[in-house]
């Protein structure tokens, strides 16, 4: 029969099922008639026919099973027979589906989260060619230290490799001709930028190659939500003007709500976006290959060429441009170029930590399976005369398995429905628990992938907590057990055996959760132990933007002592405000633990060697108070002072680390540095600078990363157009923020000030990321303690009751209850035994995982392992002894007269 004709008939049900009637008693009645013929009564006739024909139901129901039919009338009645069940037992319904859909709603969010991160295609065509480039020193173990605009054109030009690439700068800019200045975050790239990555506006047009100039151009393009902010969703707002770094730029287009700039930003979602050719001003006219002033480049590789490709012909092209430029690029360096597909760039560790999160909510779902199964093996028992009966009147055994897992998955659906219920409730709230750094946060959603997840998560749910109680309940020997039954038993050996082997994944299971959780949680310790090398408590920070004209001329912060005049007057203002006890100011890049690395390369006064190995450092400006503001210890020599400004002797500072990385023993006070050609940003040449004082090691990087060498030069002589206000106060931050934008503000009305928070407040997003992996993993591994503590004590208060009589005729022999509680106690120490050594082979396996998650903790810890496996020891005793305690207070008289 056709899929055609199967779906006629399903669609036709009661027209065939009368056909089939008509049929049947067309035949029965052709019998009848002849036997009328031979003699018989009308009666007899009509009884033998139908004696003769057989069973015309069995036939039916033959005749429908060879149909498509037949199997949605059985999955009919197993769906009503399945609905009954559950209403029998409300409670055991409500408990069900509340556990499952607590399981089911966190692998839901959680595969929403992961889908739209990690495993969806970025929202571009051809996601996949879209690539990252960076310049590294691999000599100097230095990564991203910026790439110069001739390096850009032999990319283009003769990697033979991208179809497009780009610049990619984001940078802080100030938007004046509005209420009150603002900062708001730009990207520079070159013409080609949307065009490659295939973007069209929602309205004007975007530029394109055609638009190239060699300095900035004067279109901009917005995003949707600027747009919308700025200029309140204006369909005629292309024309407009608008106000950046005192220069007008013409609105030539708007992006799409869903765009986003395909990679890191510095403080928020891009908003502006503009072009230039980085060859003319605000850029050095004349570019040079060792001026290192752009951040990146993004790529979108040839069809067919692969990643591995693409690596190989750059690593060709390193190697070219080294030998024929050997000036630019000494030997030592080890300067190369590095590709990275765009999509892992952006995730960056993020990946990690989400498969992990995925790994544990999927276990606290098998957790919550195996106490569905052993409640479910319970009900089993209370069923098994029914079953027995069943299987004795010639009941299929697949037959009464289906129906009994139709009961599961029906169970394990209602779950499901309501979790996405939940998900969909509380998604707004869900999404606020994540990190404000994870990318991609605005592309969760329940799309149709993951609706396809959550049902198909739901009925793999239903056949895992349902397999082994509807396996138990259909066996064979059902007939002999319900006979062990009536004598008092009351469930088989084999069924507590089962229940005793779910309990132990159980233990493993929730040992497993608990000893990463406990990892995770030592690596944390670890951190905050961690001495950053400055007191960040009751510092608060503010940073400031000084705008940076296209035209030189234009700009009246041109000149050091202009700027310098502009920082000398904001600390007075900032210094004087209530509460505060100290401020200091440092170039925006040297933010610790908030900002990218600020990699310089340097050279060292007649020291040939180490200048031949291009030494590299951090660097930021800063003002004499700044180490006193954060407390950095001075090991050896002075801190710069007022005289350091630009009519004095060029100054710098070392830290402790570069100090001994570059003159080991020896003392580097009185020494000379300079930046290396091309590190200015201007191509000018730099001084030589001596070196006047050592300070303590900051972490900036991070807790977790070695203290970086750094170098400080003096603000005065070399002031920074990004500030960071430092300010050492116990006043509200938020007053304070007011009247600090307030004094920056009367020193020049178009400098805005933002990002005003507590030092307090930056380590704590820092810590962002590893806080949310540990509170997650942390509430999960407490739920999988408490699922397993419900399970051990299920298990061993079910099997003690079923042995009610057993206990009765020991105690009435003479066994004295102590006997029975080191029976009992020691049946459900054995099933803890073996969870917790199978818990920790599975750890030792599984936790090197975690490796890149963790700080100064190695994966096999053996503390940790003792503690947690110890803990979950006791809890999952303690939640033995209580049933164990119960059964011995078990009275013989009545157990025996019960007999």
């Amino acid at each position: 029969m056709s899929w055609i004709a199967r779906i006629r008939g399903m669609l036709q049900a009661k027209r065939l099922d009368r056909e089939l009637d008509e049929e049947l008693n067309a035949h029965i009645a052709m019998r009848t008639q002849d036997n009328f013929a031979d003699g018989m009564t009308e009666d007899e006739a009509r009884w033998d026919a139908r004696r003769r024909f057989g069973n015309s139901t069995l036939m039916k129901e033959d005749t429908r099973a060879m149909d498509i039919v037949g199997w949605m009338e059985t999955l009919g009645q197993d769906l009503r027979y399945a609905v009954r069940m559950l209403r029998r037992s409300p409670g055991f319904t409500l408990v069900a589906v509340a556990t499952l859909a607590l399981g089911i709603g966190a692998n839901v969010a959680t595969f929403s989260v992961v889908r739209a991160v990690l495993l969806q295609p970025l929202p571009f065509s051809h996601s996949e060619q879209l690539v990252r480039v960076y310049d590294d020193l691999r000599g100097s173990n230095s990564l991203d230290v910026g790439m110069s605009v001739p390096e850009l054109w032999d990319l283009r030009d003769k990697s033979g490799v991208f179809q497009d690439i780009s610049v990619i700068w984001p940078f802080d800019a100030n938007l004046t001709g509005v209420d009150h200045p603002e900062r708001i975050e730009c990207l520079a790239a070159t013409a080609n930028y949307f065009t490659m990555l295939g973007v069209s506006p929602q309205l004007g047009r975007i530029f394109t190659p055609q638009d190239a100039q060699p300095g900035f151009t004067d279109g901009n393009v917005i995003s949707d939500a600027f747009w919308r902010r700025m200029f309140g969703a204006d369909p005629h707002v292309i024309g407009k003007k608008i106000r950046i770094d005192d220069d007008l730029y013409t609105v030539i287009g708007v992006l799409p709500p869903g765009f986003r700039h395909p990679g890191r930003s510095l403080e928020s979602e891009v908003e502006v976006f503009s072009a230039a050719g980085f060859i003319g001003p605000p850029f050095p006219v004349k570019p040079q290959r060792s001026l290192r002033l752009l951040p990146g480049a993004m790529g979108r590789l040839k069809a067919g060429v692969s990643l591995e490709q693409a690596q190989e012909r750059l690593d060709a092209l390193s190697a070219e441009l080294a030998r024929e430029y050997p000036t630019d690029y000494p030997a030592p360096a080890k300067w190369a170029l590095r590709v990275v597909p765009v999509r892992e760039d952006l995730v960056g560790k993020m990946r990690t930590e989400l498969f992990v999160l995925f790994g544990a909510v999927a276990c606290v779902l098998l957790i919550a399976c195996v106490n569905l199964a052993n409640l479910l093996l319970a009900r089993s028992a209370g069923r098994q005369r029914e079953i027995a009966i069943r299987l004795a009147l010639g009941a299929g055994r697949a037959r009464l398995i289906g129906q009994l897992l139709t009961e599961s998955i029906l169970l394990a659906s209602l779950s499901g429905g309501v979790a996405l219920f939940t998900v969909v409730w509380l998604r707004g709230w869900l999404l606020k628990l994540a990190p404000a750094g994870m990318p991609r946060l605005n592309e969760v959603n329940l799309s149709g992938g993951v609706l396809l997840f959550a049902l198909a998560v739901s009925i793999l749910t239903g056949v895992i907590f349902g397999l082994a109680p509807a396996l138990q309940a259909a066996r064979r020997h059902q007939v002999a057990e319900l006979r062990e039954g009536s004598r008092g038993a009351g469930s088989s050996k084999h069924q507590i055996k089962v229940s005793r082997v779910l309990v132990t994944c159980e233990i493993a299971l929730s040992l497993v959760l608990l000893i990463g959780a406990g990892l995770l949680l030592r690596s944390f310790w670890h951190l905050l132990d961690v001495r950053p090398g400055f007191e960040p408590h009751h510092l608060v920070t503010a940073r400031i933007w000084i705008a940076y004209p296209n035209d030189p001329e234009k700009n009246p912060y041109r000149t050091v002592e202009a700027r310098g005049a502009f920082l000398h007057e904001v600390l007075r203002r900032v210094s004087a405000l209530p509460g505060v006890v100290e401020a200091g100011l440092g170039s925006g890049n040297g933010l610790p633990m908030e900002t990218r690395p600020n990699q310089v390369l340097f050279m060292i006064d007649k020291h040939a060697a180490e200048s031949e190995r291009v030494p590299t450092a951090e660097m930021s400006t800063v003002t004499p108070e700044y180490f006193r503001v954060l407390k950095i210890p001075l090991i050896r020599g002075r801190v710069f002072t007022e005289a350091d400004d630009s009519k004095g002797q060029p100054v710098a500072l070392i830290s402790e680390t570069l100090a001994r990385r570059y003159w080991h023993d020896e003392d580097p006070i009185g020494q000379q540095i300079r930046l290396a050609p091309g590190q200015t940003g201007s191509g000018a040449e730099e001084q030589w600078r001596t070196i006047v004082g050592v300070t303590g090691d900051v972490k900036s990087d991070g807790f977790e990363a070695a203290s970086a060498p750094y170098l400080y030069f003096a603000a005065y002589q070399r002031p920074s157009y990004s500030l960071v206000v430092y300010l050492r106060t116990a006043a509200d931050r938020g007053i304070l923020g007011d009247a600090i934008r307030r004094e920056v503000q009367g020193v020049d009305p178009s400098v805005p000030v933002f990002a005003v928070r507590t030092m307090d407040e930056v380590i704590a997003k820092y810590l962002a990321d590893r806080r949310f992996a540990l509170e997650l993993l942390g509430v999960f591994a407490g739920v999988a303690l408490l699922l397993a503590s419900i399970g051990i004590y299920g298990v061993m208060a079910y099997t003690f009751s079923q042995r009610t009589n057993e206990i009765g005729i020991r105690i009435a022999m003479g066994a004295q209850r102590s006997d029975i509680l080191r029976i009992a106690v020691g049946e459900g120490a054995l099933v803890v035994a073996i969870g917790i050594v199978s818990g920790l082979i599975g750890s030792a396996i599984l936790t090197r995982f975690l490796q890149s998650m963790l700080f100064d903790v190695k994966p096999i810890d053996p503390v940790t392992f003792a503690a947690i496996g110890t803990l979950l020891t006791v809890v999952t005793l303690l939640a033995c002894l209580v049933p164990a305690h119960r059964a011995t207070r078990v009275d013989p008289l009545i157990v025996l007269r019960h007999e």
